[in-house]
This record gives C-alpha cells, sequence and structure tokens, in this order.
C-alpha cells in the first residue's frame, strides 16, 4: 500500500498553508458580499412579514366597527320568578330602546292522536290484512307510509318514526290494559290553531289507524287540538302559531318558554349596548397604537456609539424602507379626516372624544385643554345621546372603518403591495442561495486547481532538492573536496 503524501511533504515548505491562506482569501472575497445581501434579504422578508401581520391584525379591529356592529341592542328580560327561564328575547339594531311587560297565557302546542280505548290489545295486533297506505299530514306538511299486509301495530310505530320525511309525529304505544287496552297516541310538532295532525288512507281497513275514514268510522280521534301562543304586551293580547313571536315588538323577537304565574309578569328592556361599543372602539385604539410600536419598531434606525464607528444598537427589519413610513403617514391622514355621510356633530375621531398623543398614538384623554371639554366627556356624551351617531360614523357605508379596510386591504390582500414585495424578495434570495451554490464550486473548482499546481512544484522541488544531495554527496566523495591543503 503506497504511503499518503501531504502537501509539501516532499519539499518541506508549507504549502498546505498557503494554499488554504489562498482560498480563505478568495473564499471571503467571494462570499462575503454573498452572505451580506442574503442577511440583508433574510432581514427585509422577516420585516415585512411583520408588518404585514401587524397591520392584519390592526385590519381585524378595525372591522369589528363597521357594518351594523355598534347598532347593536341589548334585550334584558327579567323573569318572573328565579331559576325558571319564562321568556327569551333578542333585538336587531334598529330596534327603538324601551320597557314591556310580558304576560304569557298560553304555549303554542301541536296536536295528539289516540286510538279508541280497547281498539286493540297488544302492539302485536294486526292492524291490516291488506297493503295499504296511511298519509300524515299538517300545516301543509305530508309524508306516506306503506302498510304491508300483517303488519303489526307495534311495526306501524316504528316505520312511522323512521321516515326520513317525516316532519315531526312522534308515534308511541301504551299498554294500558283492562278495558283501555292497547293505544296507538301520535304527537305532531307542528303547532298553531287548525294545525291538527290529520291522517287519511286508501283501504278501509286502515280506518283503524286514521283520522279521516275511507269506509264509515275514524278509528283515531283528537285529545288535543293544536294551539296558538297568547302573550299580553302591556295589556294587548296577541297570538302566534308558534312560540316565537317576531316583530310584534317591532325589531325585537320574543320565544316564549312557560306560562307565567298569575299576578307575576315578566319585563324586557331594550336599550343600546354602550358597554360592548366601547369594548369594540378601546379595542380598535389600542390596536392602533400597538401598530404604532410595531411600526417604530420595524423602522428604527441603528445606534453608533462614541466612536462614531461601534454599533450599539442595531436597527429595525425595515429600517432603510420608506414603505412602512408611508402607511403611517397615510394612515394618520385617514385617522384625521372628516367622515363622509356622519352625523354632522360626530363626523371626526375629536368630536368622538379621541385625540392623537404626542408620540403618534391615540386615546381618550381624561384632562381638559383650554377650557374645553375631556375627550373622556365627549366620548360618553357621544354614547349616552348620540348613540346610533356613533354607529354610522363607524359602521356607514363611507364610514372611519369602511375607509381604513379599503385601505388596509391594498396591502393585507393576496396580490396586494405586501404580497408582491415579499415575492421579490424571495425571488432575489432564490437567486441569492443559486449565487452562493456557484460561488462555492468556484471555490472548490479554485482550491483543486491550486493544488494540482502546488502539488506539481512540490514534486519539482523535492526532485531538485534530492538531486543537489545526490551531487553534493558525490563531489564530497572526491579526493581533496571539501578538505584543506597544507602547504
Amino acid at each position: 500500500m503506497s504511503g499518503i503524501n501531504f502537501l509539501g511533504s516532499a519539499s518541506g515548505l508549507p504549502l498546505e498553508e498557503l494554499v488554504s491562506t489562498l482560498v480563505k482569501v478568495e473564499r471571503d472575497s467571494k462570499l462575503s458580499r454573498i452572505n451580506t445581501t442574503k442577511k440583508t434579504l433574510d432581514t427585509s422578508l422577516s420585516g415585512v412579514g411583520q408588518l404585514k401581520s401587524a397591520l392584519s391584525a390592526f385590519q381585524d379591529a378595525v372591522k369589528k366597527l363597521g357594518g351594523n356592529t355598534l347598532n347593536s341592542r341589548i334585550a334584558t328580560v327579567t323573569q318572573p320568578t328565579e331559576n325558571k327561564t319564562y321568556l327569551e328575547a333578542s333585538a336587531s339594531s334598529t330596534a327603538a330602546a324601551g320597557s314591556f311587560d310580558i304576560k304569557v297565557n298560553q304555549l303554542a302546542s301541536g296536536s295528539r292522536l289516540e286510538s279508541a280505548d280497547a281498539a286493540f290489545s297488544s302492539a302485536n295486533d294486526v292492524i291490516s290484512t291488506t297493503n295499504g297506505t296511511l298519509t300524515f299530514a299538517a300545516n301543509g306538511k305530508s309524508f306516506d307510509v306503506d302498510v304491508t299486509a300483517g303488519m303489526t301495530l307495534n311495526e306501524l310505530r316504528q316505520k312511522i318514526n323512521a321516515k326520513s320525511d317525516n316532519f315531526g309525529v312522534n308515534a308511541n304505544i301504551i299498554n294500558a290494559g283492562g278495558a283501555t287496552g292497547t293505544k296507538l297516541v301520535l304527537t305532531s310538532d307542528e303547532t298553531g290553531a287548525g294545525n291538527d295532525l290529520v291522517i287519511t288512507n286508501n283501504n278501509a281497513e286502515l280506518d283503524n289507524v286514521s283520522t279521516v275514514p275511507t269506509g264509515a268510522t275514524a278509528g283515531l280521534s283528537v285529545s288535543q287540538a293544536a294551539q296558538d301562543a297568547i302573550i299580553e304586551i302591556d295589556g294587548i293580547t296577541t297570538t302566534n302559531a308558534s312560540n316565537t313571536f317576531s316583530n310584534v315588538i317591532q325589531d325585537v323577537t320574543l320565544t316564549v318558554k312557560a306560562v307565567t304565574p298569575d299576578g307575576n309578569n315578566a319585563s324586557v328592556n331594550i336599550a343600546t349596548d354602550n358597554a360592548s361599543a366601547e369594548e369594540n372602539i378601546q379595542n380598535f385604539i389600542n390596536n392602533y397604537n400597538v401598530l404604532v410600536d410595531q411600526i417604530a419598531d420595524l423602522t428604527k434606525k441603528r445606534t453608533l456609539g462614541a466612536d462614531g464607528k461601534t454599533v450599539t444598537a442595531e436597527g429595525g427589519a425595515l429600517a432603510t424602507d420608506q414603505l412602512p413610513k408611508n402607511i403611517m403617514s397615510q394612515l394618520r391622514g385617514l385617522l384625521g379626516n372628516v367622515v363622509e355621510g356622519a352625523d354632522e356633530s360626530l363626523s371626526t375621531l375629536y368630536s368622538l372624544g379621541i385625540t392623537f398623543r404626542e408620540d403618534g398614538k391615540l386615546e381618550i384623554s381624561s384632562s381638559s385643554e383650554f377650557g374645553a371639554d375631556s375627550g373622556r366627556t365627549r366620548f360618553n356624551k357621544a354614547l349616552n345621546e348620540n348613540y346610533d351617531g356613533v354607529a354610522a360614523f363607524f359602521g356607514g357605508d363611507q364610514g372611519l372603518s369602511a375607509t381604513l379596510d379599503s385601505f388596509l386591504k391594498e396591502f393585507t390582500q393576496a396580490g396586494g403591495i405586501i404580497a408582491s414585495k415579499e415575492n421579490s424578495l424571495k425571488t432575489q434570495i432564490d437567486k441569492n442561495t443559486k449565487d452562493l451554490e456557484a460561488a462555492n464550486r468556484y471555490i472548490a473548482s479554485f482550491e483543486q486547481t491550486l493544488r494540482s499546481r502546488y502539488t506539481a512544484l512540490d514534486a519539482l522541488l523535492g526532485s531538485m532538492q534530492n538531486m543537489a544531495s545526490t551531487v553534493t554527496a558525490q563531489l564530497s566523495s572526491l579526493p581533496g573536496f571539501g578538505t584543506n591543503k597544507s602547504n
């Protein structure tokens, strides 16, 4: 096995160190610029992502003020007794404030049918010896059940309950025994007076399980008729086919759950939701202020030491990018504008009591200047005296929410300004990666070329040194070579 030769081993010169030094110089020269560019691009891409995230968070807060969000009303129900719900209520954004006394006299219910006493002795009685069809109908809805010859009462019950198009008919069997025998009981979910369950057939043998006979006598009778719900609102009686009353009080929905005790009614109070409105507006302010801090952090300049050269604090990821500063400048302009279509007395943030601080953030200030009302005073007055005006300022078609959302969407949406910027940076990063790969290939080739050349040089120098040693040895062996002659 041949020995392993190291560069410089033949000549004894530090050729390995020389090659390593030359390769390092070439690598540093080629890769320094590429790595610096990569760091800059990676930092910029991260910064743009943070900017988009910050704008999206603020946009979410903006949207919570849009449309009819701030127009919401609270419907508060005071129940007649504790631990039981007699009435539920909800109000739309257009409901007027008011209080109402509600008495529930009757709940809406569906009908109940029963077979005649002693009509059946057990659940296994055959209801028909021939085929036929039963049709169940109530309130304009219907479904059919096919009866086969020899079907029992219990099999009919199961088939009725299993029908996929059953609109709410429940079949049960009560085995009472004695003179009553076994009874088929049918209940319907279709409520309202006149909406009783009706059962017809096409086979007289099925009259015993029908309300309308094909022959002489029907076997089922109505033990409880379907009925309306009946309530009194401030003494005014109204009825409804279901237990949900919509717009009996305009823009209010009432759902009755139980009959109220005599002399103890429920009460419903409709009011504006000031607390929720303030919470959403304060959330908007807070998110804007967070955005101010985030952009300030992204765009801060790096800090140099006293020598003017040493970096004591790194700059923000977008310190040299004008985009975030331009966005904030435009946002401040939109926030300071008059809102078109708003109430004249509530057409600016200032009129709502929301002002800019010296650091560019928003606040509802509790301090007064120059004898004017404080921001908090103006804000409370607007909510208490012109609640819908506040809602229109933010949520109108041209309200502040719609305006800000439209502006922010240009930056946050797919294919928007920031997305395009991200794509551009990613393209540059891909190119930088390819440049780095090419540079590494070049360095590897450069090193291989140097090693080939210096390996040849090492061999040549080694050969020359060996030759010199041989010549020197031969010369030293000649008579008188290297010996001083005496006179």
